[in-house]
């Protein structure tokens, strides 16, 4: 890590309130002079202040993300402070309609403040960054942009978004010193996810609690995070130091229980609650091994529809892909594939159409596979079951 005297300052946007002004002040904790940056001058004076009276170096510069002169502004004012050494990409915006009430505004409207906005700010401190040879992004996303969500097009298609900006600069800085990751958070315990539970309480007539537990299930969370947590996610990724450092990574916080040790426990929502075994469990050392268990054509209740083999198999094979971006991995990850199937014949029979399902989820990118014949799999309407080896070496 860059020296004390040498280090910088560090840039958080949406920062006057919840995540971002958790994140500020555990920067500052960690003792980085912090610029705060939001279209809402009272509440970043507030929190500048506050950090000022612990002792702490920080400053307020008022910044819409969307405007490309403003964040000019906000990369000339920082750098009057110091050398803007890290920047977290926090702010944003959500909303939930269904597509047919979607309007091209509220499309625009989210991709700018959640994706355009983290593209021009990055843009603007990269350079220096990649000059002085060390550097940490940290985009604030959302597991709503490693899968999807009812009522959520916009906000998903712009966290997807966030997420490619991500992987693809992670990608152009590899080696330099500078890293680019993501901390994808689930419902968080901030004004925003209030906002959500109104509107689930105004069109549903639900109590507040009922219409939380209901948001929290469709994301497969049992409680909110904490900003704090989402904080304590950016300030590690911050810190890590020397080759190892991730880069091009997705940090997931769904409010389990955090994994120790070496390995992480990766069990998207979306697949439903675990019964007996994980989906996936990921290396994190070295070139980042993820084991993706056997995957069948199994829905988020955990049953398999009765279908044919070629359903089931473009099926199970999509649910092996759920657990890959899961962890951040790509289909081009995958080293090796074992798939077993009840009857071989069958599937032999099948070949084509197999093919063509198989290019539609993984394009050209064959790797070494396995077919094995069991007498049975566990679920009685399952004929096929997937399991894979990918290498996350980002």
């Amino acid at each position: 890590m860059v020296s004390a005297t040498d280090r910088g300052v560090a840039v958080v946007t949406g920062a006057g309130r919840g995540i971002g002004a958790a994140t500020a002040r555990a920067l500052a904790a960690a003792g980085w002079p912090v610029v705060l940056a939001a279209r809402t001058r009272d509440q970043i004076e507030r929190q500048a202040a506050e950090l000022e009276t612990r002792g702490h170096r920080a400053r307020a510069v008022v910044c819409d993300v969307t405007s490309e002169a403003g964040v000019e502004g906000l990369a000339a004012a920082a750098a009057e402070t110091g050398p803007v050494s890290v920047l977290v990409n926090n702010a944003g915006a959500a909303g939930s309609m269904p597509l047919k009430r979607t309007t091209l505004d509220d499309w625009n409207r989210l991709l700018a403040v959640n994706a355009t906005g983290a593209f021009l700010c990055t843009r603007a401190v990269l350079p220096a960054m990649l000059e002085r040879r060390w550097g940490r992004v940290v985009n604030i996303a959302s597991t709503a942009g490693l899968g999807g969500g009812k009522y959520l097009a916009a906000y998903t298609a712009a966290k997807h978004a966030l997420m490619g900006l991500t992987r693809s600069v992670a990608a152009e800085v590899a080696g330099s010193g500078v890293t680019v990751n993501a901390v994808c958070p689930g419902f968080v315990d901030t004004g925003m996810t209030a906002e959500t539970v109104s509107r689930i309480v105004a069109k549903t007539g639900r109590s507040s609690e009922e219409a939380l537990a209901a948001a929290l299930a469709s994301a497969g969370q049992q409680r909110l995070v904490t900003p704090e947590e989402v904080a304590d996610a950016v300030v590690s990724l911050v810190a890590a130091a020397g080759d190892r450092a991730p880069n091009g990574e997705a940090v997931v916080l769904d409010g389990r229980a955090p994994s120790s040790g070496r390995f992480a426990i990766v069990n998207p929502p979306e697949l439903g609650e675990p019964r007996g075994w994980n989906n996936g469990l990921l290396d994190r050392g070295g070139g980042r091994t993820l084991f993706i268990a056997g995957q069948t054509a199994r829905d988020a209740s955990g049953r398999v529809p009765p279908a044919d083999l070629v359903t089931q198999f473009d099926r199970a094979l999509g649910n092996v892909l759920t657990v890959l971006q899961q962890a951040g991995g790509a289909p081009t990850d995958i080293g090796r594939f074992t798939i077993y199937v009840t009857d071989v014949a069958t599937y032999r029979a099948a070949r084509k159409p197999l093919g063509e399902a198989y290019r539609r989820r993984m394009g050209s990118h064959y790797p070494a596979m396995a077919l094995v014949q069991v007498t049975a799999l566990v679920d009685p309407e399952a004929m096929v079951e997937i399991e894979a080896t990918a290498i996350l070496d980002r």
